[in-house]
């Protein structure tokens, strides 16, 4: 039987293909490493727990570097003083993604909430900086609510909070464990687009303001697993 001889040229026509398919990895790899993000969260505990849970995920996968995911400093709990939180991380435009995560929150009677005012302001002042909003009307527990059941009724904060502590055990101060199932995810994605699906089919387009409830944290959280899928492809 013929010996094949690796120093001919079919052997360096298999060394050049497997140096190519190598390149090809390690470019790929590199190019996940280099994607950064940098998010402000308008709730100083719930959602940053939540965020950091994901963060460590794709940290433990390495499908992303370990400081190529930042929280700005959390100094304001409105949607313009988040937006500013953000534009006051140093170095912030070098993140390739930018984004806020921000409540409707209707003020309320009783002290709380923000005006439409300042919601309206901080959508408008994202977009001309080119700064992705992940926004949740009423609030960002509702993304949570969608893990479970879709809703497509207006419910207010309390309520909402309310659902969630007595039929799921949430707590706000603590990280909400069940909801990082990969699973529950998905239907919360799910539930997430039929709801926003359905706001354009009753009236032609999303209105975020009066969109009760309604939310776009799922476009955040599939940019999120995109760097997961990147580094197994």
């Amino acid at each position: 039987m013929a010996r094949r001889i690796v120093g001919g040229a079919e052997g360096r026509k298999i060394t050049k293909e497997a140096e190519k398919k190598a390149n090809i990895k390690r470019k790929q790899n590199t190019r996940n490493e280099r994607e950064t993000l940098i998010i402000a969260c308008e709730d100083k505990v719930s959602a940053p727990l939540y965020f950091n849970a994901i963060f460590d995920n794709l940290k433990r996968n390495h499908a992303i570097a370990t400081s190529s995911l930042i929280i700005a400093e959390h100094n304001h709990t409105d949607p313009c003083g988040v937006l500013q939180d953000l534009l006051n991380y140093s170095g912030y435009q070098d993140f390739d993604h930018q984004w806020i995560v921000i409540d409707r929150d209707e003020e309320r009677t009783n002290g709380g909430g923000h005006t439409l005012e300042n919601f309206n302001q901080a959508l408008a002042k994202a977009d001309r900086n080119k700064i992705k909003v992940a926004y949740a009307n009423p609030c960002f527990e509702i993304w949570y609510l969608l893990h479970f059941e879709y809703r497509n009724t207006a419910i207010d904060r309390e309520n909402l909070n309310g659902i969630l502590v007595r039929d799921y055990q949430y707590a706000k101060n603590r990280l909400f464990t069940i909801v990082i199932d990969p699973d529950l995810q998905e239907t919360a994605i799910r539930n997430s687009k039929q709801l926003i699906k359905s706001w354009i089919e009753i009236q032609g387009k999303i209105k975020p303001v009066t969109d009760n409830p309604s939310t776009t944290v799922h476009d955040l959280i599939e940019l999120l697993n995109s760097f997961k899928k990147n580094q197994a492809a």
